[in-house]
């Protein structure tokens, strides 16, 4: 029945407030109702007093009866019973010990004269005994139209209990009263409902209309439209829903880009190769290439081969890396040797650049806790990138340098030459990004630093561009060991 949430959270916010009405009116009302019974009731009871003290100052002789109806204090006395009668509804009978109404209060019987007659004499009785003991009595009789408030005090006379004052009025009365009243309340807790079911009906509105724009505009991103943006607006929640959904959104997008670039990127870093290793072949089989020439063609296409094999392994030695697949053999090594190992490798190269080659340590000997190969493949690819930058008679330098804390050493690779820009220095990590793009078209598959920068993330180490203004320079960080002397070998 209730498709929307918007539908959903309106019925139950309107079950809620209904609830809430009819609890609240319900305990209202009776705390009115019995308010105004207890106020009645107590009113009478001061109405009753009062009568009583009268009644007591009223000689009570039969004989001089016409005297006592005409005596200042019974004038007052009827003057007072017709007014509460008038104020109260209420009706009075003042009643001797032994049970009679007194012959001057017969006219309050007249205008009901079955008030007596319809209460139980029982009760009535039971009362007017409490009543001449000296008792207050506040009572709730019954009799065939319903509950009939009844109020009874003694009036006293030289210290003696002459009789009770009686005071009559019917619930009837009192509820004719609590029904306007009854009226006036519901009406005020329709409104307030109303006026809170509109209220919610808005703020529900707030908050689903922000999620409903969120919908749409993944059903967009759904159908390919990755610019799509949701709107932020609504309550806090939302608002920080919309902007992770926004920043996901972004995300996406990136990763989609990348996606399309690295696949360009492959595509022509394998087309290139293959489109030359084709036409050397048919230029071959087709005798285009004359037969003594075909050692030094098929030499090209060796090179060009083993350049898409290194390009097919770092796509998946990255391909392994993004998956998680790839796990570190954590140990102890000294990165000084292996430093020193690199550039003995290297020695031709440097010799033949005719290279100014610096090392400082740190300390010696500097044992790290890293998986060998991994650090020696990172080492080996920024050592060859700055060989393949740095001049003819220039400076390459490698130090290793302590961190504050002690516990990391930081490796740092530098060489003279051109400066890396702002902007290159951005995107250096990228996959098949160049710097030169003219000086390296062949030399390199541009996934070298890309590879280096996610083999430190999984150690949970840095590697960094330096921001030089002349040459170019490359830092990464490593847990120092906590070996200080070399690993002792087993005899065999």
């Amino acid at each position: 029945m209730f498709q929307s949430m918007f539908d959903r959270l309106l019925a139950l916010f309107m079950v809620v407030i209904l609830l809430v009405a009819l609890i609240g009116g319900a305990f209202s009302m009776f705390s009115i109702r019995s308010s105004m019974v207890d106020s009645r009731m107590e009113g009478l009871l001061m109405q009753a007093r009062e009568i009583a003290y009268l009644a007591g100052q009223v000689e009570d002789t039969i004989l001089n009866d016409y005297l006592n109806r005409q005596s200042e204090s019974m004038i007052y006395l009827q003057r007072k019973a017709a007014t509460v009668y008038q104020d109260y509804n209420a009706y009075i009978l003042i009643v001797d010990r032994n049970g009679r109404v007194r012959d001057n209060m017969q006219s309050a019987l007249q205008s009901s004269p079955d008030i007596l007659s319809n209460l139980n004499a029982d009760d009535v009785a039971y009362t007017l005994k409490r009543v001449l003991s000296g008792e207050e009595v506040l009572a709730t009789f019954r009799d065939s139209h319903g509950p009939v408030f009844t109020v009874a005090v003694p009036y006293v006379q030289n210290n003696a209990v002459l009789g009770a004052v009686f005071i009559h009025t019917s619930a009837q009365i009192i509820d004719a009263e609590y029904h306007g009243m009854l009226l006036q309340i519901a009406v005020g807790f329709a409104l307030a409902s109303l006026a809170a079911i509109a209220g919610t009906a808005f703020y529900a509105r707030g908050i689903v209309h922000p999620l409903t724009v969120i919908t749409n505009a993944a059903e967009e991103m759904s159908r390919g439209k990755l610019s799509t943006r949701a709107e932020v607006t609504g309550v806090n929640e939302v608002r920080q829903l919309a902007g992770a959904f926004n920043v996901m959104a972004e995300k996406l997008e990136q990763v989609e880009e990348g996606r399309k670039e690295f696949v360009a990127n492959v595509s022509h870093e394998l087309r290139s190769p293959v489109t030359s290793i084709h036409g050397f072949v048919e230029g071959m089989l087709d005798g285009t290439i004359p037969p003594e020439e075909s050692p030094r063609y098929l030499q090209i296409v060796h090179d060009e081969t083993s350049r898409m094999k290194r390009l097919i392994a770092d796509l998946l030695q990255l391909s392994r890396m993004d998956k998680g697949v790839v796990k570190l053999n954590m140990t102890d090594f000294d990165v000084n040797e292996l430093i020193r190992r690199v550039i003995i490798g290297r020695m031709t190269d440097i010799e033949d650049k005719q290279l100014d080659m610096q090392l400082e340590f740190a300390q010696e000997p500097c044992f790290v806790l890293a998986d060998n190969d991994k650090i020696s493949q990172v080492f080996h690819n920024i050592v060859d990138n700055a060989l393949k930058f740095v001049p003819d008679k220039g400076r390459l330098t490698i130090a290793t340098t302590l961190l504050h804390d002690n516990s990391t050493v930081a490796v740092t690779i530098e060489n003279e030459g051109e400066a890396i820009s702002p902007h290159d220095r951005e995107h250096l990590f990228e996959r098949f990004y160049k710097v030169d793009k003219a000086h390296t078209a062949g030399k390199g598959t541009g996934l070298g630093l890309s590879i280096c920068k996610q083999i430190m993330d999984l150690h949970g180490q840095a590697l960094e561009v330096l921001p030089l203004e002349e040459g170019a320079g490359f830092r990464f960080t490593l847990r120092l060991s906590t070996l200080r002397e070399p690993p002792m070998l087993e005899a065999h």
